[in-house]
């Protein structure tokens, strides 16, 4: 089988490309600039073009993989249009693979399904289990950073973020929370939001775990977890810098304790839901609970970027694109970071959650002394009217200094490093290479 993607650098695309190429197919692909990613597929020996033409596209090709951001203008999709080429969408291709490796654990939610994903891929290996693996990011546990071929059964991380992805049959499924972040795909409609966790539920034919506390799905669950309710309830946490102990009781009534190397709230609701579900398919807790012990945080989850202990100066890079994660970083950061002043640069992701959260943004931002706001990254959205500088102006009537930047590359020349500084780059754009050049400018 001969397989080309379009937009083959796209951390979900390229974990498909992995898995078909490992398969025995021959994958090739193209995208619209060079990143990680395509690096790395390129030093698998799979060919990746930069730029989207239609000389792109092999002749000999059998199908073509789109994501729902490739326009039909697409050079490469219409040249295989006008082929008859088969074109499928990356979500249809994941279900079609999920099927093939079962059986199947998958993790969806708004908040924490990368880290409770990888959490719970790590946890079977030191098991001594040997799963397929597909992670919407990259972590040690996976061989392939974002992609493991295994032996039996697959984990793998579900994206939420339109209905298509009720359409998916697995054996065992978390939910982590639902908060609509992507409501615009779903017409608006919170009951048509539901209607797919409903959907996908139905479909489950083994243990469905949710997370108690939360509104729309908390009662959807054959197994729950939550603070202080729920089958598997979250007592309380001693934090120590970057690691921290919790504890919680068990359906039996039994008390445990848990040891995390990460820190952060939320990734002791991360690991209660993957203790939550692994013990209930019969794994052993207490086994569960040493394998999660040295459990490393994913790539861009609170990653500590650079550290100069001597000047207590900080770069930490951070995926958090909605104010709940970003509530979440920040209180985590002051948490580690007793004595150091925040600043914190935020490059909003997308033109729709800016407006719907614009006031809820500023909110959680003001938790940091001093914040930058970037122009929106669209993602391919179109422009709507709002830009980054009223979430800035909001964060100044939460009586905090904030400063509205058009252009990180001017941020970047012009910030000047403080002693006693931890530094946030926050954002799920491309944000990524700003901070890797302000640590260059650290280093000099």
């Amino acid at each position: 089988m001969k397989t080309h993607f379009i937009g083959i650098g796209g951390i979900g695309m390229s974990s498909l490309a992995i898995h078909l190429h490992l398969e025995g197919h021959r994958v090739t692909g193209s995208n619209i600039e060079a990143n990680e990613r395509t690096a790395y597929l390129e030093k698998l020996g799979i060919p990746v073009s930069i730029g989207h033409h239609s000389s792109n596209l092999p002749p000999d090709v059998d199908t073509v993989v789109i994501t729902r951001a490739i326009p039909k203008t697409n050079p490469e999709l219409k040249t295989a249009m006008n082929l008859g080429k088969k074109i499928i969408e990356r979500n249809d291709l994941l279900i079609e693979t999920i099927k093939r490796l079962h059986p199947s654990i998958a993790v969806t939610g708004t908040d924490g399904k990368t880290t409770t994903t990888a959490m719970i891929f790590h946890i079977l290996k030191k098991l001594g289990e040997k799963p397929y693996g597909f992670l919407g990011g990259l972590h040690p546990a996976f061989e392939h950073g974002n992609y493991s071929k295994g032996e039996k059964g697959v984990v793998f991380e579900l994206d939420e973020s339109s209905p298509v992805f009720s359409k998916y049959n697995v054996d065992h499924l978390i939910i982590t929370n639902s908060r609509g972040d992507h409501l615009e795909n779903f017409e608006g409609d919170v009951r048509l939001y539901l209607k797919s966790f409903i959907d996908l539920v139905e479909k489950v034919s083994g243990v469905v775990v949710t997370f108690a506390d939360d509104e729309l799905t908390g009662d959807l669950g054959d197994i729950t977890f939550g603070v202080g309710r729920g089958h598997f309830r979250f007592l309380d946490r001693q934090a120590n810098g970057n690691s921290q102990t919790f504890r919680f009781q068990d359906p039996d009534g039994k008390i445990h304790a848990v040891k995390l190397s990460v820190p952060g709230f939320h990734n002791c609701l991360n690991a209660l839901a993957s203790i939550a579900l692994l013990s209930s398919i019969g794994y052993d807790k207490s086994a569960i609970i040493e394998a999660v012990k040295d459990f490393q945080g994913v790539h861009r989850r609170f990653t500590i970027s650079f550290g100069d202990k001597k000047r207590r100066v900080f770069v930490i890079d951070d995926y958090a694109h909605t104010p709940e994660e970003i509530e979440s970083l920040l209180t985590t950061v002051k948490e580690v970071f007793t004595r150091e002043k925040i600043v914190a640069i935020f490059q909003p992701h997308r033109y729709s959650r800016t407006l719907r959260e614009n006031g809820r943004f500023a909110r959680v931002l003001s938790l940091a002394d001093t914040v930058y706001v970037t122009s929106i990254y669209g993602a391919f959205e179109k422009s709507l009217k709002v830009t980054g500088l009223d979430i800035a102006e909001g964060v100044k009537n939460h009586g905090k200094t904030a400063e509205y930047v058009e252009k990180l590359e001017d941020l970047i020349k012009n910030l000047s490093p403080e002693k006693g500084t931890v530094y946030l780059f926050i954002g799920a754009g491309d944000i990524i290479d700003y901070s890797k050049a302000f640590i260059e400018k650290l280093r000099v």
